[in-house]
């Protein structure tokens, strides 16, 4: 077999060789002169190559700056903006508001009302009972699942009376049971409107059972300074006085988001500097922009700016009706403050309209009641009148007379508790984050008190010692302040709790609510608990009747409304000002579009 195929090949090689001989004949000579044909090369290997390697995705970063360290992690403890602003980065609550007022889940799988079973209301006891469903696909940045034992945790911890603390609607709730992993009830022993955001909101997150030590207690627990997050971002690092830094979740519950791979939160005390920054583009946000910040920063190519669709923040004078360092009205009377008719007076004298126009830039608008936005300033509450000689009047039939001529007035038969001749001079002081606009209206608010002989010595704190807690000394908390200057409102559509906050009686107590002023008044308590229902066009009716005591009692002077606006970077979309949380309640959705 074998020499078989070998004779056919040699055969086969004898016939292609004569064939290409006949072939090579026939083509036409190109030279006279035979050439030589070289020898055919084998074509070499092509040596290895490796592929190149891609490169790697630019990380996506953003700045924000803020003018101080957030005090914590925990908003309701606190109240500078700042711990809410970092807070939102990093955990999260049942639910909160969109920047139109409108509720949106958070941990909450669904919103309970009457219609879905999950609201049922006893009509006989007037209590109320909530059923709250969570989410089940969040988790803690350890890998531990976020579930109704966490929300007993949290609620467990602000009640505890020694060391929680008092947040919207604390007193209307008796207790939180754990139905299974994720459901819980709210037994309210009232009916309270405000139940929907009452475990979410600016303030009030949801803790870890397993990582917060119950122990150290909710105001002071360790954990709020090193959160564990179920948030967008991680807490990477806490430079103190200089920076903190989040990164990406990448387990974070919602899908591809966030969008951005790392925020860096800058320490930039001085306001002008920060504005320098964000021209030159080395911050892309600022929160909280003065009237005169945003005319600053509001031509300028690379920015934005963002303005809350409704107005919030509204200047106030919260003049303490106790002795500086006493919280007891009754007791120790504030010598000055604790007569109504000092602090009509005061109103009386103070031009909105200049301050408005002149030192806020035309922005601001005169405000002179908490009623202010729809539907609540249906209440028909006048405009106070710009009147120097009634006030100075007023302040006469007080029994405060300048009978040594030297423009300030002194006690003469005054009914304050102050002696015989007490001199009418007080301190006055602002929070010195806002800025050059607020300083300004402080001096001709001085001015204009002192064109009436009340007497003031000016001064500036850091918001953060103003408004901390007892326990850390926060000025107001513990009433070692005469008379402040600052902005607040409510936000979202409920003013109850907002309203109790600051005026209601037991909100006077420390860290259990901010009535600092220690204004107490059974009536108006009266209309307050009346319109906690759920019935609109009743608490409408009962607020109504509430303003009307404010008005005449002034425990805060409302004077003028502050704008909600933020910069942004041109690069960045997503970002929206509002006066319902802070600039950072949709992180989430913030993207980088350069």
């Amino acid at each position: 077999m074998l020499a078989n195929k070998s004779f056919k090949l040699l055969t086969l090689l004898v016939v292609i060789t004569l064939l290409f001989a006949s072939l090579i004949g026939c083509r036409p000579a190109a030279t006279e002169e035979a050439t030589e044909v070289p020898p055919v090369e084998e074509p070499e290997e092509p040596e290895a190559t490796e592929e190149p390697e891609p490169e790697p995705e630019e990380e996506s970063r953003i700045v924000i700056a803020i003018p101080e360290d957030p005090p914590s992690f925990n908003g309701a403890v606190t109240d500078t903006g700042y711990e809410q602003l970092v807070m939102e980065l990093v955990l999260l609550g049942l639910t909160d508001f969109d920047a139109e007022g409108n509720v949106f889940t958070e941990l909450a799988a669904e919103l309970p009302t009457v219609e879905n079973g999950g609201v049922v209301i006893d009509q006989d006891a007037w209590t109320m009972d909530v059923t709250w469903t969570m989410r089940d696909d969040v988790y803690w940045a350890d890998g531990e699942p976020v579930t109704a034992d966490d929300m007993v945790f949290t609620w467990n911890a602000m009640a505890d009376e020694e060391t929680g603390i008092w947040t919207s609607g604390s007193d209307y709730v008796d207790s939180v049971e754990k139905v299974d992993d994720y459901s819980f009830i709210v037994y309210y022993n009232a009916v309270y409107p405000g139940y929907r955001t009452q475990f979410g909101n600016e303030n009030v997150v949801i803790w870890p059972e397993h990582y917060c030590d119950a122990e150290q207690g909710y105001v002071s627990w360790d954990c709020a300074r090193d959160p564990l997050s179920n948030g967008p971002y991680l807490l990477q690092e806490w430079e103190t006085g200089d920076h903190l830094t989040f990164v990406r979740n990448p387990d974070y519950y919602e899908d591809g988001k966030p969008y951005i791979d790392k925020i860096l939160v800058t320490i930039v005390p001085d306001e002008a500097v920060g504005h320098q920054m964000m021209l030159a583009g080395d911050v892309d946000v600022e929160m909280w922009l003065t009237e005169m910040g945003v005319e600053e920063l509001k031509d300028a190519p690379n920015i934005e700016i963002s303005f809350s669709p409704s107005t919030r923040w509204v200047m106030r004078l919260v003049p303490n009706l106790a002795a500086k360092g006493s919280m007891d009205p009754e007791a120790d009377p504030h010598p000055v403050f604790s007569d109504v008719r000092v602090r009509q007076a005061m109103r009386m004298v103070i031009d909105v309209d200049i301050i408005s126009e002149q030192l806020f830039l035309g922005y601001s608008e005169p405000v002179w009641t908490e009623m202010f936005r729809p539907p609540f300033n249906s209440c028909d509450i006048p405009r106070p009148e710009y009147d120097p000689e009634g006030a100075a009047a007023l302040l006469e039939e007080a029994g405060w007379i300048d009978e040594d001529g030297d423009g300030i007035r002194e006690c003469h038969g005054c009914e304050t508790g102050a002696e015989e001749g007490y001199v009418m001079s007080t301190e006055f002081l602002i929070y010195a984050e806002y800025g050059e606009a607020l300083e300004l209206a402080q001096q001709l608010i001085a001015e204009q008190l002192a064109g009436i002989g009340i007497g003031t010595e000016l001064g500036m704190l850091e918001g953060g010692i103003m408004w901390s807690d007892y326990g850390s000394g926060g000025t107001e908390q513990n009433g070692n302040f005469e008379l402040d200057l600052w902005d607040d409102g409510y936000f979202g559509s409920d003013i109850q709790d907002y309203l109790w906050s600051y005026y209601y009686s037991e909100a006077a107590a420390p860290d259990w609510g901010w009535n600092v002023g220690r204004w107490y008044n059974e009536d108006f308590d009266a209309l307050l608990d009346e319109a906690y229902t759920l019935d609109e066009e009743y608490n409408l009716e009962m607020l109504c009747e509430a303003a009307q005591i404010l008005d005449e009692e002034l425990p805060h002077i409302v004077l003028w409304s502050a704008i909600d606006a933020a910069g942004y970077s041109t690069r960045l979309s997503g970002v929206q000002a509002t006066i319902n949380d802070v600039l950072t309640w949709n992180v989430a959705d913030w993207q980088i579009v350069e």
